[in-house]
């Protein structure tokens, strides 16, 4: 803990390839907070169950939540090399992890399990799809990137060469209607968050700008990070002023 500041929590919410992963990354080291990517325990499930389980078996892929984020420390499941694979981003994994999302029992195992680590990281930016709205409503800054989904589509082509724009653009789309649809938690930004379209922005003037938000809420640099971020294995990558937001 930081003595007895009260924490800071930046949530950073919005759909694939909307710019979430570059900018909190960025906000990490501007004000010195430890970094969550939320959407990593959901891809452990799914990887996990496209393995282990049928995967038409809710309560099954529901009882492997239990054994992967209960009987082991879950900052160690995360941070397990085995996630840092070519695999883990495979195709199949990708397909399955909005199904895994849309299961009540899974999304509990998540939110205690990232709530469980922001206990330990007061000072914390994490981006995700539903922080801002369910897993941390109180947060104090609460931002939602979007950007259009045929832009979304060619950034993630850049980022992941091999795949058509067109197939891309599919899975986008999929990913969307299934995260906005579903039951639990739907993607939605917070009433109170900052919405910014990022189609027509450079990753650095995404994040200048949400740099500023934070600013106006009063996040300041934190000191000293009482733990080190977990180095989540992401398909993002860094930009150089000028380049399009991720």
């Amino acid at each position: 803990m930081h003595g007895t500041a009260p924490a800071t929590v930046i949530a950073v919410d919005g759909p694939a390839a909307a710019g979430k992963t570059t900018t909190s990354r960025a906000l990490a080291r501007t004000f010195g907070l430890d970094y969550l990517e939320s959407g990593k325990a959901f891809r452990v499930i799914a990887f996990e169950a496209l393995h282990r389980v049928p995967v038409d078996d809710p309560g099954a892929i529901e009882n492997l939540c239990d054994e992967l984020f209960t009987a082991t420390d879950a900052a160690s499941v995360l941070a397990s090399p085995q996630y840092a694979t070519q695999a883990f981003r495979s195709p199949g994994v990708t397909t399955l992890v909005p199904v895994v999302a849309r299961l009540p029992g899974v999304r509990r195992h998540v939110a205690a399990l990232i709530h469980h680590w922001a206990a330990r990281h007061p000072h914390c930016v994490i981006e995700g799809r539903d922080i801002g709205t369910a897993l941390f409503p109180a947060a104090r800054v609460k931002v939602y990137l979007t950007a259009k989904p045929a832009v979304r589509a060619h950034r993630r082509v850049r980022q992941e060469p091999g795949q058509t724009y067109e197939t891309v653009l599919q899975d986008i789309q999929r990913r969307d209607y299934a995260d906005m649809t579903r039951t639990v938690a739907p993607l939605t930004p917070a009433r109170d968050a900052v919405v910014i379209d990022t189609s027509d922005l450079t990753a650095q003037q995404v994040i200048d700008r949400v740099t500023i938000i934070c600013r106006s809420q009063g996040v300041e640099h934190a000191t000293a990070a009482t733990h080190p971020p977990i180095q989540t294995p992401t398909i993002h990558t860094g930009h150089k002023t000028g380049e399009t937001a991720t």
